[in-house]
Protein backbone atom coordinates (compact mmCIF):
# COMPACT_ATOMS: atom_id res chain seq x y z
CA UNK A 1 0.00 0.00 0.00
CA UNK A 2 1.24 3.66 -0.93
CA UNK A 3 1.64 5.32 2.14
CA UNK A 4 -0.13 8.35 1.10
CA UNK A 5 -3.30 6.17 0.58
CA UNK A 6 -3.47 4.97 4.06
CA UNK A 7 -6.41 7.20 5.42
CA UNK A 8 -8.18 6.58 2.15
CA UNK A 9 -10.62 3.48 1.34
CA UNK A 10 -7.03 1.44 0.08
CA UNK A 11 -9.42 -1.32 -1.73
CA UNK A 12 -11.36 1.26 -4.26
CA UNK A 13 -8.41 3.41 -4.43
CA UNK A 14 -6.13 0.34 -5.43
CA UNK A 15 -8.81 -0.81 -8.24
CA UNK A 16 -9.31 1.97 -9.77
CA UNK A 17 -6.04 2.69 -10.44
CA UNK A 18 -5.48 -0.82 -11.51
CA UNK A 19 -7.99 -0.74 -14.39
CA UNK A 20 -6.58 2.35 -15.56
CA UNK A 21 -2.87 0.95 -15.69
CA UNK A 22 -4.40 -1.60 -17.37
CA UNK A 23 -6.57 0.01 -19.88
CA UNK A 24 -9.53 -0.73 -18.43
CA UNK A 25 -12.90 1.98 -18.47
CA UNK A 26 -12.64 2.47 -14.69
CA UNK A 27 -16.45 4.00 -15.11
CA UNK A 28 -18.30 1.79 -13.53
CA UNK A 29 -15.97 1.16 -10.54
CA UNK A 30 -16.02 5.03 -9.80
CA UNK A 31 -19.60 4.89 -9.81
CA UNK A 32 -20.24 2.06 -8.08
CA UNK A 33 -17.86 4.02 -4.87
CA UNK A 34 -19.33 7.21 -5.65
CA UNK A 35 -23.09 5.60 -4.62
CA UNK A 36 -24.84 7.61 -2.26
CA UNK A 37 -23.40 10.88 -2.81
CA UNK A 38 -24.42 13.85 -3.84
CA UNK A 39 -22.95 17.77 -5.08
CA UNK A 40 -23.94 20.83 -3.55
CA UNK A 41 -27.33 21.30 -5.28
CA UNK A 42 -28.27 17.46 -3.83
CA UNK A 43 -27.90 16.23 -7.14
CA UNK A 44 -26.70 12.43 -7.30
CA UNK A 45 -22.62 12.54 -8.23
CA UNK A 46 -21.75 10.17 -11.13
CA UNK A 47 -19.12 10.22 -13.53
CA UNK A 48 -19.87 10.62 -16.91
CA UNK A 49 -17.78 10.59 -19.73
CA UNK A 50 -15.88 13.56 -21.17
CA UNK A 51 -18.08 14.21 -24.33
CA UNK A 52 -21.34 15.04 -22.25
CA UNK A 53 -19.69 18.38 -21.21
CA UNK A 54 -21.48 20.25 -23.31
CA UNK A 55 -19.04 22.91 -25.69
CA UNK A 56 -18.48 26.44 -24.29
CA UNK A 57 -19.87 24.60 -20.83
CA UNK A 58 -17.53 25.03 -17.83
CA UNK A 59 -16.44 21.98 -16.11
CA UNK A 60 -17.05 22.91 -12.52
CA UNK A 61 -20.38 24.72 -13.53
CA UNK A 62 -21.55 21.27 -15.34
CA UNK A 63 -20.82 19.33 -11.89
CA UNK A 64 -22.63 22.03 -9.81
CA UNK A 65 -25.37 22.15 -12.20
CA UNK A 66 -25.65 18.44 -13.05
CA UNK A 67 -23.78 16.31 -10.72
CA UNK A 68 -21.61 14.98 -13.56
CA UNK A 69 -18.55 15.03 -13.23
CA UNK A 70 -16.79 14.75 -17.18
CA UNK A 71 -14.43 11.50 -16.64
CA UNK A 72 -12.13 10.48 -19.30
CA UNK A 73 -11.54 6.88 -18.52
CA UNK A 74 -11.90 5.19 -21.68
CA UNK A 75 -8.92 2.15 -22.50
CA UNK A 76 -5.73 4.16 -23.00
CA UNK A 77 -7.54 8.19 -22.84
CA UNK A 78 -5.14 10.82 -22.66
CA UNK A 79 -6.27 12.15 -18.92
CA UNK A 80 -7.58 8.63 -17.99
CA UNK A 81 -5.59 8.86 -14.72
CA UNK A 82 -5.68 12.43 -13.83
CA UNK A 83 -9.55 12.26 -14.25
CA UNK A 84 -9.74 9.22 -12.25
CA UNK A 85 -7.83 10.53 -9.45
CA UNK A 86 -9.83 13.28 -9.44
CA UNK A 87 -12.91 10.90 -9.00
CA UNK A 88 -10.99 9.72 -5.78
CA UNK A 89 -10.79 12.53 -4.23
CA UNK A 90 -14.55 13.36 -4.50
CA UNK A 91 -15.02 9.73 -3.07
CA UNK A 92 -12.77 10.64 0.15
CA UNK A 93 -13.30 14.29 0.31
CA UNK A 94 -17.40 14.63 -0.46
CA UNK A 95 -18.23 17.88 1.71
CA UNK A 96 -14.65 19.52 0.84
CA UNK A 97 -15.17 18.86 -3.31
CA UNK A 98 -19.09 19.81 -2.56
CA UNK A 99 -17.85 23.44 -1.06
CA UNK A 100 -14.70 23.83 -3.69
CA UNK A 101 -17.22 23.14 -6.56
CA UNK A 102 -19.97 25.52 -5.15
CA UNK A 103 -17.14 28.32 -4.96
CA UNK A 104 -16.28 27.95 -8.12
CA UNK A 105 -19.65 28.21 -9.53
CA UNK A 106 -19.97 31.19 -7.83
CA UNK A 107 -17.17 32.95 -9.14
CA UNK A 108 -17.97 31.66 -12.90
CA UNK A 109 -21.53 32.84 -12.34
CA UNK A 110 -19.92 36.48 -10.54
CA UNK A 111 -17.24 36.87 -13.52
CA UNK A 112 -18.41 35.08 -16.09
CA UNK A 113 -15.89 32.61 -18.46
CA UNK A 114 -12.60 35.10 -19.28
CA UNK A 115 -9.56 34.33 -20.96
CA UNK A 116 -7.86 34.37 -17.30
CA UNK A 117 -9.99 32.40 -14.26
CA UNK A 118 -8.98 35.38 -11.87
CA UNK A 119 -7.22 35.45 -8.55
CA UNK A 120 -10.08 33.01 -6.27
CA UNK A 121 -10.97 30.84 -9.33
CA UNK A 122 -6.77 30.36 -9.60
CA UNK A 123 -6.64 29.29 -5.76
CA UNK A 124 -9.60 27.09 -5.66
CA UNK A 125 -7.71 25.29 -9.21
CA UNK A 126 -4.50 25.20 -7.52
CA UNK A 127 -6.63 23.65 -4.07
CA UNK A 128 -8.21 21.23 -6.43
CA UNK A 129 -5.29 20.28 -8.33
CA UNK A 130 -2.16 20.24 -6.03
CA UNK A 131 -3.57 20.78 -2.09
CA UNK A 132 -1.92 19.17 0.94
CA UNK A 133 -4.25 19.45 4.50
CA UNK A 134 -1.75 20.02 7.30
CA UNK A 135 -3.86 18.75 10.09
CA UNK A 136 -1.72 20.15 13.62
CA UNK A 137 -2.86 21.33 17.10
CA UNK A 138 -3.19 24.92 17.80
CA UNK A 139 -0.15 26.29 18.67
CA UNK A 140 2.12 23.91 17.09
CA UNK A 141 5.45 25.19 15.56
CA UNK A 142 4.68 23.27 12.38
CA UNK A 143 3.10 26.26 10.13
CA UNK A 144 6.01 28.74 11.23
CA UNK A 145 8.53 25.62 10.55
CA UNK A 146 6.70 25.34 7.07
CA UNK A 147 6.67 28.79 6.15
CA UNK A 148 10.21 29.28 7.10
CA UNK A 149 11.54 26.65 4.68
CA UNK A 150 13.29 24.82 7.85
CA UNK A 151 12.88 21.57 6.15
CA UNK A 152 15.53 18.89 8.26
CA UNK A 153 13.83 20.88 11.60
CA UNK A 154 10.45 19.69 10.43
CA UNK A 155 10.58 16.94 8.47
CA UNK A 156 13.61 15.33 10.46
CA UNK A 157 14.36 16.26 13.66
CA UNK A 158 10.57 16.25 14.34
CA UNK A 159 9.98 12.85 12.53
CA UNK A 160 8.39 11.30 15.46
CA UNK A 161 5.59 13.95 14.87
CA UNK A 162 4.46 13.26 11.83
CA UNK A 163 1.25 11.18 11.51
CA UNK A 164 0.05 11.84 15.51
CA UNK A 165 0.54 15.58 16.04
CA UNK A 166 1.30 16.40 12.48
CA UNK A 167 -0.94 14.85 10.19
CA UNK A 168 -1.01 15.23 6.37
CA UNK A 169 -3.83 14.27 4.22
CA UNK A 170 -3.34 14.44 -0.02
CA UNK A 171 -6.33 16.35 -1.72
CA UNK A 172 -4.66 17.58 -4.91
CA UNK A 173 -5.65 14.74 -7.75
CA UNK A 174 -2.46 16.48 -9.65
CA UNK A 175 -0.22 15.51 -6.67
CA UNK A 176 -2.44 11.89 -6.41
CA UNK A 177 -1.41 11.25 -10.45
CA UNK A 178 2.12 11.78 -10.18
CA UNK A 179 2.80 9.63 -7.08
CA UNK A 180 1.71 6.61 -9.38
CA UNK A 181 5.24 7.40 -10.82
CA UNK A 182 7.21 9.03 -7.34
CA UNK A 183 10.28 11.23 -7.77
CA UNK A 184 11.46 13.38 -4.88
CA UNK A 185 10.72 16.95 -5.95
CA UNK A 186 7.06 16.40 -6.48
CA UNK A 187 5.55 19.47 -4.37
CA UNK A 188 2.11 20.01 -3.17
CA UNK A 189 0.58 23.29 -1.89
CA UNK A 190 -0.41 23.17 2.33
CA UNK A 191 -3.14 24.10 3.43
CA UNK A 192 -2.88 24.04 6.92
CA UNK A 193 -5.85 23.03 9.31
CA UNK A 194 -5.92 23.55 13.11
CA UNK A 195 -6.94 20.93 14.66
CA UNK A 196 -7.64 19.97 18.34
CA UNK A 197 -8.68 16.55 17.57
CA UNK A 198 -7.95 14.68 14.27
CA UNK A 199 -9.81 11.34 14.58
CA UNK A 200 -10.58 10.03 10.82
CA UNK A 201 -10.90 11.34 7.26
CA UNK A 202 -14.60 12.50 7.62
CA UNK A 203 -14.14 14.93 10.30
CA UNK A 204 -11.47 16.55 8.40
CA UNK A 205 -13.01 16.38 5.37
CA UNK A 206 -15.95 18.50 7.79
CA UNK A 207 -13.15 20.73 9.45
CA UNK A 208 -11.71 21.45 5.96
CA UNK A 209 -14.95 22.27 4.03
CA UNK A 210 -15.78 24.98 6.74
CA UNK A 211 -12.01 26.05 6.69
CA UNK A 212 -12.84 26.72 2.73
CA UNK A 213 -16.17 28.63 3.30
CA UNK A 214 -14.40 30.67 5.89
CA UNK A 215 -11.62 31.31 3.51
CA UNK A 216 -13.89 32.22 0.72
CA UNK A 217 -15.87 34.39 2.85
CA UNK A 218 -12.74 36.18 3.94
CA UNK A 219 -11.44 36.87 0.84
CA UNK A 220 -8.21 34.73 1.57
CA UNK A 221 -8.57 31.99 -0.91
CA UNK A 222 -5.76 33.51 -2.92
CA UNK A 223 -2.95 31.68 -4.36
CA UNK A 224 -0.43 32.90 -1.97
CA UNK A 225 -2.21 31.46 0.62
CA UNK A 226 -0.45 27.86 0.12
CA UNK A 227 2.80 27.09 1.18
CA UNK A 228 4.83 24.46 -0.76
CA UNK A 229 6.18 20.85 0.44
CA UNK A 230 8.09 18.21 -1.68
CA UNK A 231 5.72 15.37 -0.41
CA UNK A 232 8.30 12.52 -0.35
CA UNK A 233 9.92 14.52 2.38
CA UNK A 234 7.00 13.38 5.00
CA UNK A 235 8.30 10.73 7.20
CA UNK A 236 7.01 7.52 6.33
CA UNK A 237 6.08 8.86 2.58
CA UNK A 238 9.71 7.68 0.98
CA UNK A 239 11.97 5.52 2.15
CA UNK A 240 15.03 7.31 1.29
CA UNK A 241 14.20 10.38 3.78
CA UNK A 242 14.88 8.70 6.53
CA UNK A 243 18.12 10.37 6.64
CA UNK A 244 18.95 14.03 7.37
CA UNK A 245 20.80 14.45 3.98
CA UNK A 246 17.79 13.95 1.87
CA UNK A 247 16.72 17.13 3.15
CA UNK A 248 20.19 18.98 1.85
CA UNK A 249 19.24 19.05 -1.91
CA UNK A 250 18.53 22.53 -2.23
CA UNK A 251 17.00 21.76 -5.60
CA UNK A 252 14.41 20.50 -4.20
CA UNK A 253 14.19 21.77 -0.73
CA UNK A 254 14.60 24.96 -1.60
CA UNK A 255 15.70 27.62 1.14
Amino acid sequence: MQAWLSHFNVAACEAVLHAVASGQNALPLLNAALSGQHNAQGKPLRCVPQTDLPPNTAYEQFIFDTGGIPTRTLAGSKGALHDACNALMWLHFPRSKCTLNALQAAAIAADGIQGTRGRLRDALTLFDESALVLCYPAGDSAPELLAQRQWTQLLHTRRSDWHAALKPFLFGHAVLQKLQTPYPAITAQVWLLPMPECTDLASVDKALAASLLAAGAAQMLTPQAFLPLPVLGIPGWWADNEVAAFYEDTAIFRV
